[in-house]
């Protein structure tokens, strides 16, 4: 590299000077503690490399699949007719067009308005011609970005426009389900799996290590014990040791054991009494003893009470809540500050932030004083406590000698930090906290490598797109230019937000989609490696952590009962002895141990027994129920006839899928509501089947409380939440209809009839307590959000700290001028010209001083931007935003303070990429928990349950072979069971695959022949090979393999394609006219019949034997989601009703984020917006 750059040859040396940036990782080898991390990724790389492939060969699919029906489309739009060069635009971008005639257009396709613009295809396509499936390069690129759910939606909404939006889902839905949702999450599953083992490793390697250095020394111990004895024993021996010498000796030795017991009792209690915080002089014993043989005796031993009795006080469950309620009213006062407070407010909170100093510094002197300096810094939480008041005491000196906070205003916030002494008290949440703060090694291990990659990867894009983003609008926030503007970029991309922006202008800045392609691997790579790899490693982290915090939960339960036992047994000993008299004479009478065991014993037995309850109510459920023996409502024995015929109707066989039924077709008759016109006639004959459905439910409510009572007696209906949830919806509906009845027009009544209708929506979850896997998969969803308790109330207090840090930097900086020349109200007045692009002259537009829609002017709207923040969806903007923020009522100015981003680099880290994924770990637990929890009775785990199924369900086997060996049969089953003819059939499988690769936009009509032509000749081959394959199996055996099934199916689909892609040409090349013959194609053309081409493909799956196994988990996985995606269907179709309802008669507007495509005025339209 230096060589060609002294001898100043023309060579682009930007590629070789970029293996430079991997300088870094020569910390790696340097720092033990990253090698943890560092192992369990690279272990983790063969397994990765095979789900890489199944990926790979997923996007190979789609992309054949996208080349096969969208290649070409994109590149319609609308032109202008009076200059058809320039394109007429609905909100922001162009987007693509299907023709100018609307008669013509398919539903939901975008027509041109044909007074001002035509439909043509002389456009480069959306994102600089980047997004399109006009070859195979182009359509992997679109679909991998698809898999990455970032900006999947807006393809789908550009092919809407241009074909129509009837069939484009079934296309999108499943690659985002199979790419992103499952294919991608193996990733996470393997990463989990390599990081438990390492971490296992390490601590199995250091517990070795720990024990051996243990080992060793007791050895060498032993050593010098046995020579000291044997040394005492000689001397003993000797003939010229008197018998007073012996005396000492052994004296000596005796006083050596008791002195060594005594140590080692003393030694013992020492301990005990620090870690119980007893109460210890703690370095002022000496100086005092002192002190008491002074003058000054007295006061000294009152100085010592005084002190004792405050070390008591401060020891105190009412000292701990008065600091804790100091703290909530000090969090008040942070929290209550805001935008355009009042003065009288603002002096009120700054004598009160002097106050709570002083209270504070009081707390932290008398602490000082009771404890003495030594055990009051032991605590870590009390050296932050001193670092907090030190830091305020700084700042108000500060602001008193400077006006202007320093920036240490924040530390008010961390102050808030002392909540967590309740962490104290709450053993789960204890044990959590624990187990958080056991992996802070691995996390600030994982962080440092993080760093480290984004370190790298910057440099790498400076070196090749360092001042390379200059377009026409000007230079993007996110670009290469600077180190920490690169960082940043870098950064954004590993979060996934908008990454695909930043790639379409490195390509655009290189030469565009025809020279700059090649840069498209800079950014696949960066989100491979930093955002699916090394961010599932929080994940995997947390899921260990957590899985050891439950352990530390459960061994602490263990250990509680054990030492109840003990305690039980020492009293009953005790009893005992007590019991056996003296003289032996009295008669021995056994009593049961009193509380402590019997208390134990007791809710033990309780568990059992509500187990026991619970096994009773499912073979109840399963089984005819009898009859409550209590009387119903007061009025209704047992024995009532109208009592037992509700019991009889209730508990018929076909009485719970009549309702089941029921459920269905309401559900189905809320999906067909029209949100928009309400008044219209599908709306009036559905409200006569709404009747219908709420009479039907009402009698069954009606029937149930004749049959249970209400709510007075055990098992009675109001005392299942189900029936609960029943008799509200039923309720509900009557009132709706009531005022409905009433006829009255007026909105109150109105929004009030809506309101009730709503609950409508819940009539579907009446389906979860019918059916028992679905129920089981809701309560395990229901116990997990009990489990998410813990985490949510630190989530919770983390959120409000980082709000409160927000509103102390940014409160009232968020506002801007529209005209962007100016940067005060002030100045924004009056009004200021716009130029249009196209347009002859200038429009005329008025200034607006405005907020932006996210800011952190209060507590509340602070905790919503962050919120929005977390999710990832919109941050980088108001990352811009808090970057370019100046001071209080001014506008912004690009970068004005780039440090502002260290704000919310730390909050990603806590909070997306750490708490988040505490919470899917917590459910992950969950629900293997749940799992075993099924088999706690029985003698097996869950492995051997498994292996047991599998046995059973497993099948021998079976391969034909003809019984003949002279007959034909015999010998074209030879050649096709041999390998020879396996790979062959793999290479024409692998050749097509090319082939169908090979297709691309605007290719001329001999390369579209010749295409054409081969695809026959492979069509050809494998209904050959599939003829070959009858014959030598027979018609039975050879239907019996589903691969054959496969073939089979695939095969007789490529015949006719084959036959209608020939015929079609053929039809239409009549001489009938074109406008006709291109009709008549277009009716025979079966565009679904291209699929079986890109459906051989799947047949390479067989040969892969790892492959195979991806496959199987994936398959087992599939067995195990019925249900689970049954609740989410439900929760779909609950939240598309409910939107249908609040949000159906929104207008439709380009420019919006409610447009044609993304809307609720239709079912279907309802649940792809949820989807999205």
């Amino acid at each position: 590299m230096t060589v060609f750059a002294e001898t100043n040859v023309d060579v682009d040396l930007r590629m070789l000077r970029s293996f430079r940036v991997l300088r870094p990782l020569k910390l790696v080898s340097k720092i033990p503690s990253l090698q943890v991390v560092l192992k369990s990724i690279i272990k983790a790389m063969a397994p990765l490399l095979q789900i890489g492939l199944l990926v790979l060969f997923a996007i190979v699919i789609f992309a054949i699949i996208g080349l096969e029906f969208y290649s070409g489309t994109l590149h319609k739009t609308c032109y202008s007719i009076r200059n058809i060069n320039e394109i007429v635009k609905e909100g922001e971008q162009a987007s693509p067009c299907n023709t100018d005639n609307k008669s013509e257009a398919p539903f939901g396709a975008h027509v041109c308005d044909a007074n001002i613009s035509t439909c043509m295809d002389h456009w480069e396509g959306p994102n600089f011609g980047i997004t399109s499936f006009d070859n195979i390069g182009f359509a992997m690129l679109t679909v991998f970005q698809c898999i990455t759910m970032e900006g999947w939606t807006a393809i789908l909404y550009w092919t809407n426009d241009a074909l129509g939006s009837t069939y484009n889902w079934i296309y999108f839905i499943p690659l985002i389900v199979l790419g992103s949702f499952f294919m991608l999450n193996l990733v996470l599953g393997v990463l989990s799996g390599e990081f438990a083992k390492e971490r296992e490793k390490v601590e199995n390697r250091q517990s070795f290590l720990k024990l051996r250095r243990q080992q060793q020394l007791e050895h060498e111990l032993y050593c010098y014990l046995n020579w000291i004895c044997k040394a005492e024993e000689v001397i003993l021996a000797e003939e010229r040791t008197t018998e007073e010498e012996k005396k000492h000796i052994l004296e000596g030795r005796k006083r050596a054991e008791a002195k060594k017991k005594k140590l080692g009792k003393s030694k013992s209690t020492d301990t005990e009494e620090e870690e119980g915080d007893d109460d210890q002089d703690d370095g002022f014993s000496r100086s005092s003893s002192t002190k008491e043989k002074g003058p000054c005796k007295q006061f000294w031993l009152a100085e010592r009470r005084f002190r004792y009795w405050i070390r008591k006080s401060v020891k105190s469950q009412k000292f701990y809540w008065f600091v804790i309620v100091l703290v909530f009213f000090n969090t008040v006062c942070v929290a209550v500050e805001h935008y355009g407070q009042p003065q009288w407010l603002t002096d009120f909170l700054y004598f009160a932030e002097f106050v709570f100093l002083a209270l504070f510094m009081m707390e932290m002197f008398i602490k000082v004083y009771a404890l003495g300096p030594r055990t009051y810094f032991d605590s870590s939480f009390n050296r932050f406590d001193c670092v907090v008041i030190s830091g305020s005491i700084f700042e108000v000196i500060w602001s008193e000698v400077k006006s202007g906070s320093f920036g240490l205003s924040v530390l008010r916030a961390l102050r808030l930090l002392r909540i967590f002494k309740v962490t104290k008290y709450w053993k789960s949440l204890r044990n959590l906290v624990i187990s958080l703060l056991s992996s802070m090694r691995s996390i600030i291990s994982l962080l440092f490598l993080l760093f480290l990659f984004i370190l790298i990867f910057a440099l790498l894009g400076m070196q090749l797109f360092g001042g390379q983003f200059n377009f026409d609008y000007g230079t993007p926030p996110t670009n290469f230019n600077t180190f920490p503007i690169a960082l940043l970029t870098v950064f954004q991309i590993l979060t996934g937000e908008d990454w695909n922006e930043v790639m379409y202008q490195g390509i655009e800045s290189q030469g565009g989609h025809k020279k700059g392609m090649i840069y498209s691997l800079y950014f696949i790579v960066l989100v491979l490696f930093g955002n699916y790899t090394l961010l599932n490693v929080f994940l995997a982290i947390a899921v260990d952590n957590l899985a050891n915090a439950q352990e530390l939960s459960a061994a602490e339960d263990e250990e509680e009962v054990e030492d109840k036992q003990k305690q039980a047994q020492e009293l009953e000993k005790e009893i005992q002895s007590l019991q056996n008299p003296i003289d032996g004479g009295a008669p021995k009478v056994e009593i049961s141990p009193p509380s402590p065991n019997q208390n134990f014993k007791d809710g033990k037995g309780g568990k059992q027994s509500s187990e026991e309850e619970k096994k009773q109510d499912e073979d109840d459920d399963t089984g005819p129920k009898p009859m409550l023996p209590y009387s119903s409502m007061f009025i209704l024995s047992p024995t009532n006839p109208v009592r037992r015929a509700a019991h009889w109707v209730v508990n018929l066989r076909y009485f719970d899928f009549f309702i089941m039924v029921v459920i269905s077709l309401s559900s189905i008759a809320l999906a067909a509501e029209d949100p928009v016109w309400e008044d219209s006639p599908r709306n009036e004959i559905l409200n006569y089947f709404d009747y219908a459905f709420t009479g039907v439910f009402t009698v069954e409510m009606i029937l149930k409380i004749i049959d249970l009572g209400i709510i007075l007696h055990p098992g009675s209906y109001l005392r299942e939440f189900w029936n609960i949830m029943d008799a509200v919806v039923v309720i509900c509906a009557a009132v709706s209809f009531a005022f409905d009845m009433t006829g009255s027009s007026a909105g109150q009544n109105l929004s009030t009839i809506k309101s009730l209708r709503v609950l409508r929506v819940l009539r579907p979850l009446k389906t979860i307590k019918r059916v028992p896997k679905l129920k089981a998969v809701f309560d395990c969803v229901v116990n997990s959000l009990k489990n998410v308790i813990n985490i949510l109330i630190v989530y919770i207090l983390f959120q409000f700290i980082f709000a409160v840090i927000a509103v102390q930097l940014f409160n009232g900086k968020f506002f801007y001028c529209s005209d962007e020349s100016k940067y005060t109200e002030q100045d924004c007045q009056g009004q200021y010209f716009v130029f249009e692009e196209g347009a002859m002259l200038p429009e005329p537009k008025r200034r607006e001083w405005q907020s932006q829609s996210f800011h952190y002017d209060n507590v509340m709207a602070a905790m919503l931007t962050l919120f929005a923040v977390q999710t990832g969806e919109g941050w980088p903007q108001i990352l811009q935003n808090s970057m370019a923020a100046t001071y209080e009522d001014k506008g912004p100015i690009q970068n004005f303070r780039i440090e502002m981003s260290i704000f919310y680099i730390v909050y990603f880290i806590v909070f997306p990429f750490f708490f988040v994924n505490i919470f899917v770990a917590l459910i992950i637990i969950t629900f293997q928990e749940q799992g075993e929890a099924e088999l706690q009775d029985g003698e097996i785990d869950k492995n051997q349950k498994s292996c047991i199924d599998f046995t059973i369900q497993a099948r021998p086997l079976e391969r034909y072979m003809p019984k003949e060996r002279n007959s034909v049969k015999y010998k074209i089953w030879r050649i096709v069971v041999s390998t020879p003819f396996e790979y062959f059939i793999m290479g024409l499988i692998v050749l097509n695959t090319v082939l169908l690769m090979m297709k691309f936009h605007r290719q001329s009509d001999a390369y579209k022949n010749a295409l054409k032509y081969m695809n026959m000749c492979f069509t050809g081959m494998f209904t050959v090979e599939c003829i070959l394959k009858i014959a030598a199996f027979g018609v039975r055996n050879f239907f019996k393999d589903a691969w054959n099934l496969f073939d089979f199916i695939t095969v007789i689909g490529s015949i006719v394609d084959a036959l209608v892609i020939e015929f079609g040409e053929r039809f239409s090349s009549m001489p009938s006219g074109g406008q006709l013959g291109e009709k008549k194609e277009n009716f025979i053309n079966v565009g679904f019949l291209r699929l079986f081409r890109a459906a051989r493909l799947i047949k390479l799956l067989r040969q892969g034997y790892t492959i195979r196994i991806l496959l199987w988990t994936f398959v087992q996985s599939f067995k195990a989601l019925p249900y689970v995606c049954l609740l989410i269907a439900m929760l779909f179709f609950i939240y598309a009703i409910i939107g249908m309802q609040v949000f159906g008669n929104i207008s439709n507007d380009p420019g919006t984020a409610i447009d044609d495509h993304n809307n609720f005025q239709s079912f279907f339209a309802g649940l792809m917006l949820l989807f999205r």
